[in-house]
């Protein structure tokens, strides 16, 4: 099964952006939601893990999901795709998360 959704269905309400994004999407293989996430380069192993939960996006799956065991959890308040509607927050978190790595 395949998931394939439109910009404002993920709240990209603005046109350029919804534009933007039209050609860029593509359906996403269903078991992206029901696979474990693997680590297997034993240096990677070894970094900090951080879950952020884009809680804005309303009553979906992704508010379902929990942060995995021994992951540090930070929320957004912002939709799924926060990366096109909140790039500048998204930046300090993302900012702030590989300053604590370091």
């Amino acid at each position: 099964m395949v998931a394939s959704y439109e910009p404002k269905e993920f709240g990209v309400t603005n046109r350029d952006d919804i534009k933007w994004m039209s050609t860029r999407l593509s359906p996403m293989p269903w078991h992206t939601h029901d696979q474990p996430i693997r680590i297997i380069n034993p240096l990677a192993k070894r970094l900090t893990k951080s879950y952020i939960c884009c809680s804005g996006f309303g009553d979906s799956q992704f508010k379902a999901q929990k942060s995995p065991a021994n992951w540090d959890y930070h929320e957004l308040m912002k939709g799924h795709d926060v990366m096109i509607t909140a790039p500048e927050e998204l930046t300090q978190l993302l900012n702030a998360l590989a300053k604590n790595e370091s």
